[in-house]
């Protein structure tokens, strides 16, 4: 053997060795972690539960150990194999790839970490959230999983029941009421903005309008004033119309985005005029220029801005803790809502991370459904002057 193949040879074990280690670890917490939800959904509330989910869990090591081996050793396999059946010029550049992808996996590894932390710490019981295997510190899966958590933050416990049957308004406090406010004002917020801005950015791009560059420049510079200076303004004219407390005091006065209109209008610049100028040829009228050629144009950058908008909405802690009435369950967001776990002297983190899970949901749901309409809408509508 030559030294280079000697070289290649001892590079491909150090690869492999890695690959090995970041397979077992990955598969061996993704499998683990399934049988801890298993185990915790089976299982009842209070101790009771959680020693009986300690039991399933202490009962499923030897399979978890059993089915990353198994995995390890079919991907290792399969390593192996297209490394020995790859001709000797291009074995190189297949060790290249294999770090690149092992520098992925961690990368992915780092960037999902906190995440799945978060679901861990979800199913400890209180007080213990950060407490570590005696083992393995790395391994942050509880031994001893409950749902006490998530029936606490959803009020659905024992003793939250028993407490509603007491204080009806009381039972009506719970993180499914937060949600659900949070989910109609980020929606509905989300949806004017995104009509509003559409409209007059049309109006900037497209329609004959006097001193319109003046007016978009001055628009422009209202950016560069601090959202904080509007707070104190924006709240009295709030109470002045006798919206404390309501949906509508949450997005109000937020529905008139100069942000929007600039983004969507540098987009609509695009769009050739011989477009419109043809569907005005053909009778349409200035309503139906706007919906049935301008819109579907402009899908991808209109999504943009309602993903953005909803975002910003969905976690607008300040100002909708500002105008809540704590009195009105139904006024309620769930940014608001969160920080109610968080106390003086402690923080229940079980809780904390337990409502966390129910606040990710909606915006991973929406960036995964809205992937496939970005694609569409850049190839949809290409013309060529």
């Amino acid at each position: 053997m030559t030294p280079k193949t000697i070289g290649r040879t001892l590079l491909f074990l150090v690869l492999m060795a890695i690959m090995i280690f970041m397979v077992f670890g990955i598969s061996g917490q993704i499998i683990k972690y399934g049988i801890m939800v298993f185990a915790a959904l089976s299982s009842g509330e209070g101790f009771a539960g959680s020693e009986n989910a300690a039991s399933i869990m202490s009962k499923a090591d030897n399979l978890i150990a059993s089915l990353s081996v198994i995995i390890t050793a079919l991907v290792s396999f399969f390593i192996v194999k297209k490394y020995i059946c790859s001709i000797e010029r291009v074995r190189w550049d297949f060790l290249r790839r294999m770090f690149l992808y092992e520098v992925l996996m961690a990368g992915v590894i780092l960037v999902l970490f906190p995440f799945f932390w978060m679901l861990c710490t979800a199913f400890k019981p209180s007080g213990q959230e950060l407490v570590l295997a005696e083992g393995n510190p790395f391994d942050i899966i509880p031994n001893s999983p409950t749902l006490d958590n998530f029936r606490r933050v959803l009020k659905i416990d024992s003793e939250s029941k028993a407490m509603g049957v007491i204080d009806p308004v009381e039972n009506k406090k719970n993180f499914g009421t937060y949600f659900l406010n949070s989910l109609l004002v980020s929606t509905t917020a989300a949806f004017l903005v995104t009509l509003f801005s559409s409209m007059a950015a049309y109006v900037f791009s497209k329609k004959p309008l006097p001193y319109k560059k003046n007016i978009f420049v001055f628009l422009l510079a209202t950016m560069m004033i601090p959202g904080m200076m509007f707070m104190v303004p924006q709240f009295f004219m709030i109470c002045k119309m006798g919206m404390f407390g309501t949906k509508w005091a949450m997005f109000l006065p937020h529905l008139a985005s100069v942000f929007g209109v600039f983004m969507l209008k540098q987009f609509m610049d695009t769009i050739p005029d011989s477009l419109l100028e043809a569907a005005q040829i053909d009778g349409a009228s200035e309503w139906q220029v706007f919906r049935v050629v301008i819109i579907p144009l402009s899908i991808p950058i209109i999504l943009t801005l309602f993903l953005l908008t909803f975002l910003s909405n969905w976690s607008n802690f300040l100002w909708q803790l500002i105008v809540t009435d704590f009195e009105n369950p139904l006024s309620i967001t769930l940014p608001v809502g969160l920080a109610l776990f968080r106390g003086q002297y402690v923080s229940e983190l079980g809780l904390i991370m337990s409502a966390s899970c129910f606040s990710i949901v909606p915006v991973a749901v929406l960036f995964l459904f809205a992937q496939r309409y970005f694609i569409e809408g850049m190839t949809q509508g290409a013309v060529k002057e």
